[in-house]
């Protein structure tokens, strides 16, 4: 048995203590050599066709490793990596967007991009069931085989063709398996744990889509996203927000709640405590360049609002403090998509929807044919197993409505009873989708995974994020607080997160258009 620390090679060591996770594990060896790899092309799987097994030479600080493609017929391409020194671990990631292309299997999201070959996972991903090449964006909506592979089955013909090699290569399964993902990924990721939840011992979902529409999650939901998706494009294609006035209804909010958490430093840490008022930028008349007209209030208003049905029953969830002027294309491109598979079409006008005529349709077709997003009775599940959850998302994030995940995240502690224990979520302040944004946006989930699987520690308040440069720098620290706490500022180095603590927060969400 070797004592070993997942991202020992990991070379932000200012931040060892918070992200490096530790494990107990027995190493095991590949075979190493190419006539052990290149043999794995002669694997018999059904409907599947092994297109390659190359061994590729150790490099720089990444192990050797061999690499099986797949397909799985018609479109599903599957890439499977195993490295020379295993530690008997699998990890399995989720897709982007309308998938279409195989995922970059050497920089897991929330992993410090941390390459999973060079710290002992066998790794495996797949393009979502259909080549973007044959069928760009959600053209692939037209096909319903390829639609349902793109919801739930490539994540277990992944999982069927990555199982037969690893058993084939070193002669055994995988002690420890886990899926991660972000976006389409976290959707991934819902599906995994609603449906293939025996397949995981962890799974870390970041932006996703969760529940079903009839579960009443707060618009966490496929459909109700969708519909969200829909109503803020009709809004703001209507009464566009220019970049210009939404990055002005941005700074005039970090005037109003940057200083909560006890220190001015252009991120807000709790925006659910934000009390800011779009009529503080109402145009008087006298010439403002920056100010919002009525229209955009009202509209601006109805993305922070959630969508409501005809009985007041909530739909969709809406959006945060992120730049309003940012909504319209990802709900164009999104929602468009999602209806177009509704649909079964190969494009959706957007503007042609209509929530009391299509709505039932929508919430048919991608909650109960497709299963787009894991069921909420089925994640309940997976976490009374005694399996293990982490949620996270960007309170910036203005492609994927950020309160879904604190909505899903009380549904679960709701519906999964004291087993709720087994699921954390973290809120990244000022954090964009999955990435970017001004605070800090990376943090090490995928290791803080490992360390309460196999070593039975919950992550809790004990995580660090970071805010790095284009060359991999650490700029900024903040603690990575499990929700419903929040970083505030007790003094120190303001980029350090050791100068900030986790505490309670007040999660009242205003409901009113001025949030």
């Amino acid at each position: 048995m070797t004592s070993i620390r997942y991202g020992q090679r990991n070379p932000l060591k200012v931040l060892a203590t918070a992200v490096i996770a530790l494990g107990t594990q027995c190493a095991h060896a590949g075979p190493g050599d190419i006539a052990s790899c290149t043999n794995l092309a002669k694997l018999a799987l059904a409907n599947t066709t092994i297109n390659s097994a190359v061994y590729v030479a150790p490099a720089s600080t990444v192990p050797g490793y061999c690499e099986v493609n797949a397909t799985v017929g018609p479109q599903t391409d599957i890439v499977v990596r195993m490295p020379d020194l295993w530690y008997q671990r699998y990890l399995q990631l989720g897709g982007g967007g309308f998938d279409g292309s195989v995922p970059n299997l050497a920089a897991p999201p929330m992993n410090f991009n941390k390459n999973p070959v060079a710290h002992g996972f066998a790794v495996a991903g797949s393009n979502g069931g259909h080549r973007a090449a044959s069928f760009p964006g959600a053209s692939f909506a037209v096909d319903r085989g390829l639609s349902l592979s793109y919801a739930s089955g490539k994540i277990h013909d992944t999982d069927t063709v990555a199982r037969a090699a690893i058993a084939a290569y070193y002669g055994k399964a995988a002690k420890y398996r886990y899926f991660a993902g972000c976006s389409n990924g976290g959707k991934n990721a819902s599906v995994a744990a609603a449906v293939f939840g025996d397949d995981y011992d962890g799974i870390v979902a970041g932006d996703g889509v969760y529940g079903h529409n009839d579960d009443n999650v707060g618009g966490s939901d496929m459909s109700g996203m969708t519909a969200k998706w829909a109503a803020s494009a009709q809004a703001t294609n209507a009464v566009p927000i220019s970049a210009a006035k939404g990055a002005a209804v941005y700074q005039a909010q970090l005037a109003a709640c940057d200083a909560a958490d006890g220190v001015v430093d252009g991120i807000v840490s709790n925006p659910e405590a934000c009390r800011f008022n779009l009529l503080s930028l109402a145009c008087s008349g006298n010439g403002e360049t920056a100010c919002l007209t009525a229209a955009e209030i009202q509209t601006i208003g109805s993305l922070r609002s959630d969508l409501r049905d005809a009985s007041g029953r909530v739909i969709g969830a809406k959006w945060g403090l992120g730049d309003p002027s940012q909504a319209n294309a990802s709900s164009v491109g999104l929602g468009s998509g999602f209806l177009a598979l509704a649909f079964g079409v190969p494009s959706f006008d957007i503007n042609k929807f209509d929530l009391a005529r299509d709505f039932g349709t929508v919430k048919t077709v991608l909650d109960g044919v497709y299963g787009m997003s894991g069921s909420l009775s089925g994640m309940a599940k997976y976490l009374q197993k005694g399996k293990k959850l982490i949620l996270y998302h960007g309170w910036d994030d203005m492609t994927v409505q950020p309160y879904i995940s604190p909505r899903i995240y009380h549904a679960l502690q709701d519906t999964a009873g004291s087993s709720a224990a087994n699921a954390r979520l973290y809120m990244f302040p000022g954090m964009g989708h999955c990435r970017g944004g001004v605070g800090p946006d990376t943090a090490d989930l995928v290791g803080a995974m490992v360390n309460w699987v196999e070593g039975g520690t919950p992550p809790d308040d004990s995580l660090v994020a970071a805010k790095l440069s284009a060359a991999g720098a650490v700029t900024l620290t903040r603690p990575l607080c499990s929700y419903p706490k929040v970083p505030v500022f007790v003094g120190g180095d303001v980029n350090a997160a050791s100068s900030f603590a986790c505490v309670n927060a007040n999660s009242a969400i205003a409901e009113d258009a001025g949030n």
